[in-house]
């Protein structure tokens, strides 16, 4: 008998990788969290851990430490949260999506 196993592909590879962040929530106030991290990655976005709020929908810039000079726009695609823990688990799109090599 063929069982049938359907799942959701991805437009996308993401691979695990494990990256230092900050992530800027409103750069008016500065709101940050400098303890978020990656937990993989895609040229077109990633999920990424933190202790910010985050709400699908609104920007959020990712800095990743030591890299980059400034901000990466995404876009907050998903948002994962449970109670027993301190962290929010979230899908970020990113906008400006960078080619394999380039760099901002």
């Amino acid at each position: 008998m063929h069982e049938n196993t359907s799942h959701t592909s991805r437009r996308w590879e993401c691979r695990p990788a494990t990256i230092p962040i900050s992530l800027v929530l409103d750069p008016d106030h500065f709101k940050a969290d400098d303890s978020a991290i990656t937990l993989d990655i895609s040229l077109h976005g990633a999920r990424v851990r933190t202790k910010l709020a985050l709400v699908p929908g609104e920007w959020v810039g990712v800095v990743p430490k030591g890299e980059f000079p400034h901000a990466i726009p995404t876009r907050v695609v998903w948002v994962q949260e449970y109670e027993s823990s301190e962290w929010t688990f979230a899908g970020l799109e990113f906008l400006n999506s960078l080619k394999p090599g380039e760099y901002a």
